[in-house]
């Protein structure tokens, strides 16, 4: 098989143009020096043809980056033939919504945007890693690639935006991942990256940011989970949003990974090496890990289809994935394991993917209970129909609330231990549009 080290082609034409040069030309035919009428030369053009390569099913490109062959997942998707078709753009931006990333770290500060970054968590502007999660699912989509240090990220060319929503300790809340969804989609962001979530029902104040989103030519991705059962995780739950199951080398499903109906595609998410906190490289595991590589992918994808909407950037990795399980979607894989080389060749099957007909709208919004999920003590989420204020119902609720532009949607304070009671008067009240405990989430 050949590996080719990412030679341009250009640099090829000065051979092209020689060997046709030589075959144009005319040897002097063997008569008798007999005078005749001169003679004629007629010049034959012809087009100059390179190969081309993503017609060459062996033609791999291979980065200089010293550990890309303890990256087992991108050889396993085959990414050195999809880096072949196209080696990304730096206008293609993911956010990361994570726990911030390691803005020093040398494999990854020319990739990031530090002057739109944002951290949710301190409510400032430098959304830094203190916690390691989030620099770790950043080099996997987006790495500093053929630089001659560290990794490649799927994602090659692509440009990474750092969102802080999680604290050192790897814990956050799902209203400022709502407020950062709408604040990625606000600043650029083409593909979100959550390798994040809860056990729970997809909160309405999320589903509302996701749509939002969505709406603005986002593609979103989740992680699955890792709690070993068909257990519901959000945003992975939320519709529009693809939920990422993570496999071993072995191309089996690992089995910390959650299954469910909450599943779109799966991606390596077993021992993965990628970038620490500090400069540093490390293995993890995780479907947090699974989901950068489809991060990555759909950056891929829209550096080559660049008009593509976020459902044809869908369809072009679920229908063009290497089924695991039994064909078609299933709970364990969803549409199966990516294949960057095919989704990129292929492209999009249709529309909207094909593997998730009759399935769901990318997430069939599992409608398990949400009762026993953790969540923020004494605080509500909620908005109101029509023109109704939130003032008015912390007045009559005889509790604080606060409105929030970020979130698109109203805060209401309670005593603690009375958060469920005072929300099903909310959930009974005919001016409420929906009423939410503000869940926790944490890096999976």
């Amino acid at each position: 098989m050949r590996r080719v080290i990412i030679v341009p082609v250009l640099a090829l034409m000065p051979l092209c143009l020689s060997a046709l040069a030589l075959a144009g030309r005319s040897e002097p035919a063997l008569a008798a020096p007999v005078p005749a009428a001169p003679v004629t030369t007629h010049t034959l053009y012809l087009p100059l043809v390179l190969a081309n390569p993503s017609a060459d099913a062996t033609y791999e490109v291979y980065p200089n980056d010293p550990y890309f062959e303890q990256q087992w997942g991108l050889s396993l998707i085959e990414a050195p033939k999809a880096w072949s078709l196209t080696r990304g753009r730096p206008t293609v931006l993911i956010a990361v919504l994570d726990s911030g990333i390691d803005l020093d770290h040398p494999d990854l500060a020319d990739k990031l945007r530090t002057d739109e970054d944002w951290d949710f968590v301190e409510e400032d502007d430098v959304a830094e890693d203190q916690n390691g999660h989030g620099t770790h699912v950043a080099g996997i989509a987006a790495a500093a690639t053929n630089n001659g240090e560290g990794i490649p990220g799927l994602g090659w060319e692509a440009t990474l935006l750092s969102v802080r929503v999680l604290d050192a300790a790897g814990s956050g809340y799902a209203s400022d991942l709502a407020a950062a969804i709408r604040y990625a989609a606000d600043h650029g962001a083409q593909v979100i990256n959550m390798s994040l979530g809860g056990p729970a029902s997809c909160p309405s104040y999320v589903q509302s940011a996701v749509d939002y989103a969505y709406e603005k030519g986002v593609l979103l991705v989740a992680a699955a989970g890792n709690m070993q059962g068909n257990t519901p995780n959000f945003p992975a739950n939320c519709n529009h949003v693809l939920g990422v199951a993570a496999t071993n080398s072995d191309d089996t499903r690992a089995s910390y990974s959650n299954y469910g109906s909450h599943v779109s595609i799966a991606a390596p998410g077993t021992s993965i090496y990628s970038t620490l906190v500090g400069g540093w490289y490390g293995y993890k595991s995780g479907t947090s890990m699974a989901t950068p590589h489809v991060a990555g992918l759909a950056a891929l994808v829209w550096a080559r289809y660049p008009t593509y909407t976020p459902d044809q950037v869908a369809s072009a990795i679920l229908d063009n994935a290497d089924d695991l399980d039994s064909p078609g979607w299933d709970m364990y894989t969803g549409c199966g394991r990516i294949n960057a080389y095919q989704s990129l060749l292929q492209g999009a099957q249709g529309p909207s993917p094909r593997c998730l007909d009759g399935v769901s709208d990318w997430a069939q919004g599992s409608t398990a209970t949400s009762a026993a999920a953790p969540y923020a003590p004494g605080r509500i989420i909620l908005a109101f129909r029509g023109g109704t204020a939130g003032n008015q119902a912390a007045l009559r609720y005889g509790t604080e609330a606060a409105y929030s532009p970020s979130l698109q949607a109203w805060q209401l304070w309670v005593p603690g231990g009375e958060e469920e009671a005072t929300l099903a008067r909310l959930q009974a009240d005919p001016t409420v549009a929906y009423a939410e405990l503000d869940y926790l989430i944490t890096g999976w």
